[in-house]
């Protein structure tokens, strides 16, 4: 019974800190909730992150930039050098997220603090509290836009609040969300500086099938994300030919265990819980409590310390995510890209007296890229979005981003690579 009543425990914990991990979640309500991730994601409208793209595993780290961060020009030369900007940021300081919010907060004060290219003009940041509500994000994003006169905008951070502001942001000025699922119409202002959902999931799949696995169990919430991972994963597997069986849970069920029995009738080697915050929890306790101990891959959408810490016990031997290689710095070949990811981790946890989550280190390159923008051609919203239009390989702390005309969502592959969390010592390795 020592079993069971731990399980009750770290459930109840997973409850607690479940909105914490859900930045890329997603609950079918356009209110969120307290016991279901927050996100109300809408999907995309253009360059859908359905079609697979080519299925080569990518590199253990993405391609070298070709300098579109910056133009050949000395830094004191661009237009934007030494001139003062204000840039409003949309958060989720209050409501259902809040924590989240709070970190995203810290995260933009050590990004202020350390980086490079931000040092090269006075930037004023704008916050404003969505309350994790989309009515919240619109007006913050009617705010900032027509009464504060910003010159960018980062966010909203999590994806259904981003939805709810998106008719305001297509009015501009340009804005860029850390979020993987928006919807743009073709010509918004709007980019997103994250790895592409259609990447992490046919990454996640790719590598069963390095290892040989031939049957898959895919366990995917009815909210976006879960159908969304749903789509990719069929998609994926058109090359890959595995046997994948699939069952749907609600973000807010607390017993999937009819749909886990039929998973495991089906002599799954390999198993993807397409899901964020508590259905996770919920998802593990099923598997756990049916004896399964399988390799595991999870969203990293659910890699907060208090979900980690929460999740722990209920994990199996091998619990996967599939993340950007920059996660682990010693992965980076570049000394001075390792050494700024170095000094992120170590500047939010003296910040925020926690290590980051991969959703916060995820984040820090739409920063980036508003700085970017920014520095090379100043506050004119039509040259922000022309500049941005015309990056190719643009190298952020973590992601590698291409834009164009009609492509808002950057990189469709290369972002990504499988790791190995450990629950019982808390590290992280390279999945073999």
């Amino acid at each position: 019974m020592k079993y069971n009543n731990r399980l009750a425990k770290a459930m109840a914990l997973v409850a607690v800190v479940s909105l914490t991990a859900s930045a890329c979640g997603s609950d079918d309500d356009a209110t969120p909730s307290t016991d279901a991730a927050a996100d109300t994601e809408a999907p995309d409208t253009e360059a859908p992150d359905t079609a697979a793209p080519d299925t080569e595993a990518p590199d253990t780290e993405a391609p070298e930039s070709d300098d579109s961060v910056a133009s050949t020009e000395p830094a004191e030369n661009l237009p934007g050098a030494g001139e003062s900007f204000t840039v409003g940021v949309i958060l989720p300081l209050t409501g259902p997220a809040a924590s989240i919010g709070a970190d995203f907060e810290a995260g933009l004060k050590v990004f202020g603090e350390i980086d490079p290219t931000a040092a090269q003009m006075d930037i004023e940041f704008v916050v404003c509290d969505d309350e994790t509500t989309p009515d919240g994000a619109s007006s913050c994003a009617l705010r900032l836009s027509q009464q504060d006169n910003v010159d960018m905008i980062y966010g909203p951070v999590i994806s259904g609040m981003h939805a709810g502001a998106t008719p305001v942001l297509a009015g501009g000025p340009p804005s860029v969300t850390p979020s993987p699922y928006v919807s743009v119409e073709e010509g918004d202002p709007i980019f997103s500086a994250a790895g592409r959902a259609s990447d992490l999931d046919r990454v996640t799949l790719e590598y069963a099938a390095e290892r040989g696995f031939e049957r898959v169990a895919l366990l995917a919430t009815t909210d976006t994300t879960g159908e969304t991972a749903v789509q990719n994963i069929q998609a994926a597997n058109e090359d890959l030919g595995l046997d994948i069986a699939i069952e749907r849970m609600g973000p807010g069920d607390v017993d999937v265990s009819s749909q886990i029995n039929r998973l495991l009738e089906t002599d799954p080697e390999y198993v993807y819980i397409g899901a964020s915050g508590a259905a996770v929890g919920v998802a593990l306790q099923g598997f756990s409590q049916a004896g399964s101990d399988l390799p595991t891959a999870l969203i990293w959408s659910n890699t907060t310390k208090g979900f980690l810490d929460a999740a722990g016990p209920l994990m199996p031997t091998e619990t996967l995510y599939g993340v950007a290689p920059s996660w682990l710095p010693e992965n980076i070949d570049d000394p001075e890209r390792a050494q700024l990811i170095r000094d992120f981790q170590e500047a939010f946890e003296a910040e925020a007296g926690v290590p980051p989550s991969f959703v916060v280190q995820g984040a820090y390159d739409a920063f980036q890229l508003i700085a970017a923008a920014l520095l090379n051609v100043g506050g004119d919203s039509e040259a922000i979005v022309e500049y941005i239009e015309g990056l190719t390989d643009f190298q952020g702390l973590n992601w590698l981003l291409s834009y164009s005309e009609t492509n808002r969502l950057g990189s469709e592959s290369g972002n990504y690579v499988m790791m190995r969390y450990d629950p019982d010592s808390g590290s992280w390795s390279l999945a073999d």
